[in-house]
């Protein structure tokens, strides 16, 4: 099995942030904070969304409002664009964005 550097250290981030939050710590990145796991006593799923019909994906504000209100993550390709209004979107609900 091979693992480019990037997949690494994303994998490992994963973990820590994971561990954090077991331990009650929350991460800031810039102005976004990360939480893993579970919010409110609630169980958080994980969601991808569609991005099929476009040759970049694009993570718009309307990906963000069809989640299911209960989703914590959402997984995206690598190199997905991120509008302003589903940036601003993920970061009132809270979401934490994987890249897959």
């Amino acid at each position: 099995m091979q693992i480019t550097l990037e997949e690494l250290i994303l994998k490992i981030t994963r973990e820590v942030i994971r561990e954090l939050g077991r331990q009650n710590i929350s991460v800031t990145i810039g102005e976004q904070s990360v939480q893993s796991g579970h919010q409110s006593g609630l169980i958080r799923h994980t969601e991808t969304p569609d991005m099929s019909k476009y040759k970049t994906p694009v993570l718009t504000e309307n990906h963000i409002q069809k989640l299911h209100e209960l989703t914590g993550e959402i997984i995206i390709p690598s190199g997905t664009i991120m509008t302003p209004k589903a940036r601003e979107l993920v970061k009132q609900k809270n979401l934490r964005i994987t890249i897959k």
